[in-house]
């Protein structure tokens, strides 16, 4: 067997506080203080228990090179070889480990550069719950924050002596600033809402369609949307989860954003979308009513196609992601319905359902909308009291 190290592989030291009875009798406070190495493989994405010798077996492996387990083993241990093996930490051109060498070469292939790597797939969630660990364990209430952790910064910056300020005139206020000022997270949804057609139609090409194409270079097209991005990249896909929509049947769908049509991946059952809508969004049952939740997914290789192992290019990324949620904000505002957008999701879920390897192509955002309840059951932060609460009222 030929084994390798990873090519992304962070060891992280972790403090780890323990009740020690022997400390207390003796007069200390009952509590030592134990570290432990971890190592930390985006190819593998979770942490990992190591012993300090293990660090030499990595130390003495080439970068993309393969060496004889039987060698590795004469050095280092059997125990330790095979330890490393069966973690998968060193890979393997053994059938057990095709799937490990296959997420390898994705990262490889797409571009990552390692921390990027390390921080999106460290963190992923998979069978979260908001709701129901809320319930099991308590709220966190504002009390509670602001004794464990003492109270927040100054909610603005101040630099210098207010004496030195420079007044600016009154702003000056046009419809926009009517539209930006109604615009807020909706926590409260109609479940008998069917949202129309035509304007989901409107809001998907209004934020996630291609308004215009540029041919680069043979093979290579930018897209002009709504929103910025890196490069003219836009490397972030919407796919939909439909609950009700009127004329479109429940289930799973892509945008195409430069046909502007949607491709169907999956119908189901209408009984079988809500339980996947309250999983994709972790549990936060206050937005997986919507009619309609939008994953934004990354296609990470399109971005590192040109910002290649490139520092700043995941967290561009991100900000492709803000760019369109508050387009999508807005434009739902202006139809008279409400809007979200949460990073609380499970990723595990959204790569299942949408057919994705959370490597070459990953879970960003969910965002949604539709007509606001009448009734507020969960709690809304709408201190201009301008959201409109349905378009019935």
């Amino acid at each position: 067997m030929k084994l390798k190290r990873p090519n992304i592989l962070l060891i992280q030291r972790r403090e780890r506080p323990e009740f020690s009875l022997e400390n207390l009798l003796s007069g200390g406070p009952g509590v030592v203080t134990s570290s432990e190495w971890l190592a930390l493989a985006p190819h593998i994405g979770r942490e990992i228990v190591l012993e300090l010798a293990d660090l030499a077996v990595f130390d003495a492996l080439v970068p993309e090179a393969t060496t004889a387990r039987d060698e590795l083993a004469s050095r280092f241990g059997e125990a330790r070889i095979a330890s490393l093996v069966e973690s998968g930490l060193l890979i393997g051109d053994h059938p057990e480990h095709e799937q490990l060498r296959a997420r390898e070469q994705a990262l490889h292939d797409t571009g990552w550069w390692a921390p990027a790597a390390v921080a999106h797939s460290f963190g992923r969630w998979q069978g979260i719950d908001v709701a129901a660990d809320e319930a099991r364990n308590g709220a966190r209430s504002l009390d509670k924050m602001l004794d464990e952790n003492g109270a927040p910064p100054a909610e603005t910056l101040e630099l210098r002596p207010r004496e030195t300020w420079q007044a600016l005139p009154p702003p000056a206020k046009t419809a926009l600033d009517e539209l930006m000022a109604g615009r807020a997270t909706c926590r409260n949804f109609d479940p008998g809402f069917f949202l129309p057609l035509a304007e989901l139609s409107a809001l998907l090409h209004r934020v996630f369609g291609a308004q215009a194409t540029h041919t680069l270079a043979p093979g290579a097209v930018a897209l002009k949307k709504n929103s910025p991005s890196g490069g003219g990249l836009h490397p972030i896909e919407a796919f939909l989860l439909v609950q009700r929509v009127e004329g479109l049947a429940p289930g799973l769908y892509h945008y195409h954003s430069t046909a502007h049509a949607l491709e169907p991946m999956q119908i189901l059952p209408a009984e079988t979308v809500a339980p996947l809508a309250h999983e994709l969004v972790a549990g936060q049952a206050w937005f997986a009513n919507a009619p309609v939740q939008i994953l934004m997914a990354a296609r990470f290789k399109r971005n590192y196609w040109k910002y290649r192992n490139h520092a700043k290019a995941w967290r561009v990324i991100q900000l492709d992601a803000g760019h369109l949620s508050q387009n999508l904000y807005l434009s739902a505002t202006e139809f008279g319905y409400g809007a979200f957008v949460t990073g609380a999701i499970n990723d595990e879920c959204a790569e299942r359902l949408f057919e994705f390897d959370g490597l070459g192509t990953g879970a960003i955002a969910v965002c949604g909308f539709g007509r606001r309840a009448d009734e507020l059951v969960t709690t809304e932060f709408d201190p201009l009291g301008k959201a409109v609460r349905s378009q019935s009222s």
